[in-house]
């Protein structure tokens, strides 16, 4: 089974804190003893800031966020530009017996401001 979600439009965080990426969310399906593969496809993010800015993504089952996360940050303080950083984390889930929401996650490092201006895209796969 295969289950996905795409962004549309802009989003934007400086949040430090985790917060839904709007649009990425499915639900997983009951299933003891099978590990969804979460896939998050971030392609085309930048940020924006004043202290080596950057963005860190992560996967929220229910009301946890899991271990696994990815960040980018820029090698500059200050960068000149804000160049496009593709990000993907990949993260495996085990099911459980009840149905269960998966939600990508995002907040700002540092302080920056962390934008998608491109569709992102959330697939779970189960074998």
């Amino acid at each position: 089974m295969t289950l996905y979600a795409q962004s549309s439009g802009t989003h934007s965080t400086s949040s430090g804190s985790w917060s839904a990426i709007p649009g990425l969310t499915v639900t997983l399906p009951g299933g003891v003893g099978i590990t969804a593969i979460v896939i998050l496809n971030v392609p085309n993010p930048y940020a924006q800031g004043n202290d080596f800015p950057g963005g860190t993504f992560g996967i929220q089952v229910g009301n946890t966020v899991q271990a696994v996360t990815a960040t980018f940050t820029y090698n500059e303080a200050q960068p000149q530009s804000t160049g496009r950083i593709p990000t993907t984390l990949v993260v495996g889930v085990p099911l459980v017996q009840t149905p269960q929401p998966v939600t990508a996650v995002w907040q700002s490092v540092r302080n920056s401001k962390v934008i998608i201006d491109t569709p992102a895209t959330l697939t779970v796969l189960t074998i």
